[in-house]
């Protein structure tokens, strides 16, 4: 009972508080002090609490944050924006009774700026909070350029503050998006590649708009031509004028229309008026040193100093052709030609050239044509004896003519020219051309040597004439094989020469073949069957004398001594020596 006295008489107290004083029962229930910004309302909780209405707070809280209200309820900037913010407690974000410290609670590297009325684009996304926002001045910052850049202008507000009239975010400078036809001097051609400082130096943005006024040190003329540069130049480019020069008389064409001003008025214009004929301006270049006369435009003309419209072919009695259309007037003309005239003939002029020095008299054109001295037009074929083809055709003409045509008549014989080319040292006769053909001296050689008394069969047609013919004379070898083919294997046991076409052809040299039942008056039976040549035949001499009894070869067999005589064949047979033939009871009878 005591305890419920004590509460009732608390409340009474608290009740009972001065209005200016926090009342005890606050001081009792604070939960700790107000920030440095509430610190004034720390004795007045009603400031912003309403007793036991805790739906109330947000309505104090914007009650004296009127801006914030604003945002609220506009649905502008951040308060208006973000939706927690719009809709959520105060303290939620804003907590007080922490100290004295601050009530704003911001992570800078998360806090998402588009939810102001401020988005970041440019440099600007990548600067730091408090180079906008010093310590807690969060609310109210000017959004214009100038209302942060204006300290930094360099224009010293000369062009307003609307900066992004010319700038961007992204950067500074270059300067982007200002359409210079604002200020009613639109840049064109050269103009717009040109910095601003160029022309508005010193910060200086009311400037004249005559080409003089900032070009004048760029005037070659010196004012001599007055100040109206447009009627000659553009601003595309200084140097190319649009001057119509066939309003002076003097229309400029060919080389004319290319050159410089000062090519013929001078530097500075100080020739404002040049002599109009050709010499005036062109006598250094004269190689005629003036003995043609002044008048240069009889052959020449503005396109090209060396492009001369003279025609020599209507105005001489020497029409030019071929490469003399090509050459040099002074080529011909090493005087004037009211002093020398050239000659007309080819030997006129081409004496030096002329590799027959005389020897073929100077009609030259009978061969030789003005397109090329090197390419005649002398046939051979048609025009002598003698027609070119193959290597022929190819050779040069002093190959063969070593002297003159007049002093040397050539031979139209293979050998008058090619006697020291003759292999076969003249043994085959002057006719070269039986063998040989004018497309090579080594090609196409034809000679049948079937026509010959020694056909060319086997593998003798198949060997180069040299394999038998070394000394390349091809005189006749004979036609046995032993002329070519020494005796190496039977070493003149059948005979001297050996008779190898017996037994061997030319089909192959180990393909040999010969019937001694046949060929000779000696058969070959029993054991004598498939002996070798060399078996019988062991000396050198001719076979056809070798004796055909058996005592010829088989004396150093026979037992009996010769007691018996010669005739071993009377008791022995071929088959074996050992075997006897028993004729009427008695051997041999």
């Amino acid at each position: 009972m005591r305890n419920w006295r004590a509460i009732v008489w608390l409340l009474v107290l608290c009740l009972a508080a001065p209005v200016m004083g926090q009342s005890i029962m606050e001081k009792l229930v604070t939960p700790g002090p107000l920030s440095g910004a509430h610190a004034r309302l720390e004795a007045k909780c009603d400031s912003c609490h309403s007793s036991f209405r805790k739906e109330a707070q947000n309505g104090r809280c914007l009650a004296c944050h009127k801006g914030v209200a604003t945002d609220v309820a506009t649905g502008t900037k951040f308060h208006g924006k973000f939706n927690p913010a719009r809709t959520g407690a105060c303290k939620s974000c804003h907590s007080e009774h922490k100290g004295r410290g601050g009530l704003i609670v911001l992570n800078q590297r998360t806090f998402n700026h588009a939810f102001t009325d401020f988005a970041l684009t440019g440099a600007h996304a990548r600067a730091k909070c408090t180079s906008c926002h010093r310590g807690n001045d969060y609310r109210g910052r000017p959004r214009d350029c100038a209302g942060c850049h204006g300290p930094f202008d360099p224009h010293k507000g000369q062009l307003g503050r609307n900066c992004q009239n010319c700038h961007t975010t992204s950067a500074w400078k270059p300067v982007q998006g200002f359409n210079h036809a604002s200020t009613g001097f639109a840049l064109t051609g050269a103009h717009r590649a040109v910095a601003c400082m160029t022309c508005h130096a010193g910060q200086k943005w009311k400037l004249p708009e005559t080409c003089v006024s900032c070009h004048a040190r760029d005037d070659a003329h010196r004012g001599s031509r007055g100040t109206n540069c447009a009627s000659c130049h553009t601003t595309a480019n200084w140097n190319s004028a649009t001057f119509d020069h066939s309003t002076t008389g003097f229309p400029l064409v060919g080389q004319h229309a290319t050159a410089a001003c000062a090519g013929c008025h001078g530097p500075g214009n100080a020739n404002k008026h040049p002599a109009r004929d050709c010499n005036s301006c062109h006598a250094k270049d004269d190689t005629h040193k003036g003995q043609n006369g002044p008048n240069c435009a009889s052959c020449h003309n503005p396109r090209s100093w060396t492009q001369t419209s003279f025609d020599h072919d209507t105005m001489t009695r020497f029409a030019l052709k071929g490469a003399h259309r090509q050459a040099q007037c002074q080529a011909c003309h090493k005087q004037p030609a009211k002093l020398v005239k050239p000659p007309v003939t080819c030997i006129g002029c081409h004496t030096q050239d002329d590799a027959h020095k005389g020897g073929n008299g100077p009609d030259c054109e009978r061969c030789h044509t003005v397109t090329s001295w090197k390419v005649v037009s002398f046939n051979h074929n048609t025009m002598t004896r003698f027609p070119l083809a193959g290597k022929h055709a190819q050779a040069k003409c002093e190959s063969c003519h070593t002297k003159p045509p007049k002093e040397l008549k050539l031979q139209t014989q293979c050998a008058a020219c090619h006697a020291k080319d003759d292999k076969h040292l003249g043994k085959l006769g002057p006719d070269c051309g039986k063998c040989h053909t004018a497309d090579g001296w080594a090609i196409g050689v034809r000679f049948t040597h079937d026509l010959t008394r020694f056909p060319l069969l086997g593998k003798h047609a198949q060997l180069a004439c040299t394999a038998c013919h070394a000394d390349k004379t091809f005189s006749a070898k004979g036609t046995t094989c032993a002329a070519c083919h020494a005796d190496d294997h039977h070493k003149g046991t059948l005979g001297t020469p050996a008779p190898c076409q017996t037994c061997h052809n030319s089909t192959d040299w180990k393909a040999w073949r010969f019937n001694h039942d046949t060929q000779t008056k000696f058969s070959l039976t029993g054991k004598h069957q498939g002996l070798i040549c060399s078996a019988c035949h062991v000396r050198a001499g001719d076979p056809a004398r070798t004796g055909n009894q058996c005592i010829d070869c088989h004396r150093r067999n026979d037992p009996h001594r010769g007691g018996f005589g010669e005739d071993c064949a009377r008791c022995h047979t071929t088959n074996n020596f050992s075997e006897i033939i028993i004729r009427n009871g008695r051997p041999g009878g």
